[in-house]
């Protein structure tokens, strides 16, 4: 019943409270290191940017640090986290080959969407984030409250995609490093699911997905554009 979601939810929040908290204290620890070996320390999460207390406790512990927040296309970033799941287990595989598991993940989203809009789930909620961790703008909100414009830069994969080494510059003009990064690291394939018979977006699916993010994307656009960040907008409904 509702006493029981309450539970989870609340048994959800303390686990991520406590994933964060021990993020913080490493890089915590990690600092004296870097200042005495003049090193530059890194994190990086999928979760930090739709994790709104993340972004004041960041900002309290590290008042210097520089945030990059990396946006891919929130249909592509869904499916993309459908079949890490897969991967790693955390949804079972469906019987029956491709086709089944491009229903599968129909299935999924359609549902998670269906409980989003009845109420009975919420963004923050942990068995919603393989959907709403692309609703990017949930999160950008506190993060831009916490954080200056000079200390947070929003990019797109895209850009990453289709002209490398002019974000890497970007990026490093943002971090004060002087062309620091060789094109041999940032052209190189990192992290790649190598997931065989990955599960595939249908029409259905993008059809679905860019009617659910359509209001969300709208208000990051709104978002990005009152605080002078140039953004291309996403295509919606085409077949990917």
């Amino acid at each position: 019943g509702s006493v029981h979601r309450l539970a989870k939810r609340a048994a959800e929040q303390q686990q991520l409270a406590a994933s964060e908290q021990a993020s913080i204290d490493l890089l915590r620890r990690s600092a004296p290191f870097c200042a005495q070996n003049k090193k530059v320390a890194f994190e990086g999460c999928p979760f930090y940017l739709h994790e709104r207390l993340a972004a004041t406790q960041l900002r309290t512990t590290f008042p210097s640090m520089r945030a990059i927040a990396l946006l891919r296309n929130p249909r592509e970033r869904t499916v993309s986290a459908f079949n890490d799941y897969l991967r790693m287990g955390r949804i079972r595989r469906a019987a029956g080959g491709a086709t089944a598991r491009d229903a599968q993940m129909l299935t999924l989203v359609a549902s998670k969407i269906e409980m989003l809009r009845s109420g009975v789930r919420q963004l923050e909620d942990f068995d919603m984030r393989i959907l709403t961790s692309a609703v990017y703008i949930h999160g950008l909100e506190a993060w831009g409250r916490a954080w200056p414009a000079s200390q947070l830069l929003v990019l797109q994969s895209e850009e990453m995609f289709d002209a490398a080494e002019a974000v890497v510059h970007r990026v490093e003009d943002f971090l004060g490093l002087r062309r620091a990064i060789p094109a041999s690291a940032y052209m190189r394939t990192h992290n790649k699911n190598t997931l065989a018979g990955k599960a595939r977006a249908s029409a259905a699916l993008n059809g679905s997905l860019d009617a659910f993010f359509a209001p969300h994307n709208a208000a990051l656009y709104r978002w990005l554009a009152s605080r002078g960040t140039p953004f291309r907008p996403w295509p919606n409904g085409t077949h990917a």
